[in-house]
């Protein structure tokens, strides 16, 4: 058993490298059935945000599960390989709690990559690439998380990235409340940025979106429109400002459609936020005049501000994952130890067994009486049975190890002996 992450994040790799490693949601069963149809790991769970893409593997070849994650890139290996980190065992565990608590988050603390990682577990179940292992360790994951929000300051007053989002616009916008906003996307983001949005504006949020129906639940009591993505451009035109987050690999807002909306917009600025990764907003519109654009990775400097505060909660639930994981590894170990020593001993009986067993067939085959056959069967496998246990056990009584006795009274469960019977 060795446990692995393989892996890239928004510490090692720019937004155009992330992009690049992108493992989109609906074909994450795809990815690990080839994973266990070629036999490169045991068991995996694979996770991809737009911060980070992880593949958290039990393996016995760390090589093959290197070149599997590299191969499924749209880069080249030398190109990823400055960005990619392996860890193994105690600090691969270690790794994932800290990222199911949001301590490897760009943002602090922030809740939703555990709700990812829950949703990512649940794909690995469902495409047959968890198993005893990994359900044992991901349900420790999940209980030391949550832990660690009930024990530990990380999670106050949550920040997220849509909020940064929303505070790096306001830096640069001093009349932001009266602000034309147009969300593209129904995701958890885009949820979370109209909550935000309310206390901000006065004008009404129009949501673009490929499944208005969707957007629809969380714009109940909300001033706005849902509209889907035929009336982009027209919901582009009047826009101040655009916040987009959607999980399509390909660019919603593309330099042809910016290129028309600008010449239908007559020099009117605006400012577009791209927080999806791959990203949602085509990087070459920066070329067209009155555009910003901005992407996940310019909203640090807002993101480690809010990092101060949290820093000693953080530093608590450190030591704490690192406890846990060490202790859970340990454990891990001693299960799999047993169960090593557990098939070792049933292979040496089953060889015992079959050795006896062609004997007594030759034996039947001789014309030898079945019955006498049956009793030298049992006789001679139960003297190889226990011909290395009671030697062993005589041995430790000549030496005066007493407690390997107890053991091996534990372990064949063997009475005490009746003292009334001892009399007699």
């Amino acid at each position: 058993m060795s446990i692995f992450v393989v892996g890239i994040n928004h510490k090692t790799a720019s937004i155009a490298v992330r992009e690049k490693a992108y493992f989109a949601l609906d074909k994450l069963a795809l990815y690990l059935q080839d994973l266990l149809t070629r036999r490169v790991a045991h068991e995996a769970v694979l996770i991809s945000t737009c911060n980070r893409s992880e593949l958290y593997c039990d393996s016995d070849d760390i090589h093959a599960v290197h070149d599997w994650f590299c191969e499924q890139v749209s880069m080249t290996k030398q190109e990823l390989e400055s960005a990619l980190y392996i860890y193994r065992d105690d600090e691969a565990i270690a790794h994932i709690m800290r990222v199911a608590c949001g301590l490897d988050s760009m943002v602090l603390g922030e809740p939703q990559i555990l709700g990812q990682m829950k949703e990512a577990f649940s794909e690995a179940c469902t495409a047959g690439s968890v198993n005893a292992l990994f359900n044992r360790l991901f349900q420790q994951i999940f209980m030391v998380a949550k832990d660690i929000r009930t024990t530990t300051a990380i999670g106050a007053c949550p920040v997220s990235v849509a909020s940064a989002a929303i505070h790096f616009v306001k830096q640069h916008l001093p009349d932001f409340t009266n602000a034309n906003v147009v969300l593209i996307g129904a995701g958890d983001t885009t949820a979370l940025l109209v909550r935000y949005l309310q206390s901000y504006l006065q004008n009404a949020i129009t949501i673009v979106t490929r499944t208005p129906e969707k957007a629809a639940l969380f714009m109940e009591g909300v001033a706005g429109e849902v509209c889907g993505l035929d009336q982009l451009s027209s919901a582009l035109i009047n826009a101040d400002i655009v916040f987009s987050a959607t999980s399509s690999a390909l660019p919603v807002v593309t330099k042809d459609i910016m290129h028309k909306v600008m010449q239908a917009r007559s020099a009117k600025p605006i400012m577009l936020i791209d927080i999806a990764v791959p990203r949602d907003i085509d990087p070459a519109i920066v070329e067209l005049p009155h555009v910003q654009l901005f992407c996940i990775d310019d909203l640090k400097a807002i993101i480690e501000k809010n990092r101060h505060g949290r820093e000693h909660a953080a530093e608590k639930a450190y030591d704490l994952i690192c406890e846990k994981s060490q202790l859970f590894f340990a454990e891990l170990n001693s299960i799999d130890k047993v169960s090593h020593t557990i098939r070792v001993y049933r292979g040496q009986i089953e060889e015992i067994c079959r050795a006896e067993l062609l004997k007594a067939k030759l034996q039947l085959q001789q014309g030898i009486n079945s019955e006498e056959v049956l009793e030298i069967f049992a006789k001679a496998f139960t003297q190889k049975l226990l011909h290395s246990p009671s030697v062993r056990l005589r041995q430790a009584g000549v030496e005066g190890r007493f407690e390997l006795l107890k053991f091996a009274k534990q372990l064949f469960a063997i009475p005490d002996p009746d003292p009334e019977v001892e009399r007699l």
